[in-house]
């Protein structure tokens, strides 16, 4: 009998937590519901911006020609540059949207979301600034016959270059970064110098050898 009661006291109490859990749950779930709802419409919104965005800049891109215009600098690429200018604007939207969502539903983590959104632009730019780099150099490359040393050289310059841009955004401390960029900024001095004297004296130097 007191084996029974003890049993049944137990399952009461365990009931009783499990209903007091759901309760805060439920408590929980309204309080917050609202926030939940006004997220939910501004993804729809962002979401009907996105569709009409892109059939606007597909219809634009279209009439501009901008594929055929940009096929011949870009033969090694697979990818067309109208879908990357749309995924562009897709990406910006999309952080926009996220923004928007912390903005109105989650305050006080503007701050933070603020400076993700820096970090972001700052890293989407190198990107941006490394790939046109990168397509500039192979144009030049396409339509210039340039010797095989100084291709290597333009795209040795290049890494250098993307190496300090990384260096930049890297979470270093200040002195490291600072050497890093000491470093690299005399190694592009002196490439860009034996480079030099290689390219406008190596007829000289080549008779002086023989």
């Amino acid at each position: 009998m007191i084996m029974f009661t003890i049993n049944e006291t137990g399952n009461e109490t365990g009931l009783e937590i499990i209903w007091e859990a759901f309760k805060l749950a439920l408590k929980d779930l309204v309080k917050y519901l609202p926030s939940i709802f006004l997220a939910l419409a501004v993804i729809a919104v962002y979401i009907l911006i996105i569709i009409v965005l892109n059939s606007l800049l597909r219809r634009i891109l279209r009439l501009m020609k901008v594929d055929e215009l940009a096929k011949p600098l870009i033969k090694q690429f697979y990818i067309r540059p109208s879908n990357l200018i749309i995924l562009l604007a897709d990406i910006g939207i999309v952080l926009l949207a996220i923004y928007s969502i912390i903005l109105l539903v989650l305050p006080q983590y503007i701050v933070y979301a603020n400076e993700a959104l820096y970090y972001i632009g700052r890293v989407v730019s190198i990107i941006f600034i490394i790939i046109t780099t990168f397509i500039f150099i192979n144009v030049i490359v396409g339509y210039i016959r340039i010797e095989a040393k100084l291709r290597g050289f333009m795209f040795l310059l290049l890494l250098f270059i993307t190496l300090t841009l990384i260096i930049d955004i890297t979470t270093l401390s200040q002195e490291i970064k600072t050497a890093l960029a000491w470093g690299i900024s005399i190694g592009i001095t002196l490439l860009i110098a034996v480079f030099s004297i290689w390219f406008f004296f190596h007829e000289i130097i080549e008779r002086k050898t023989l």
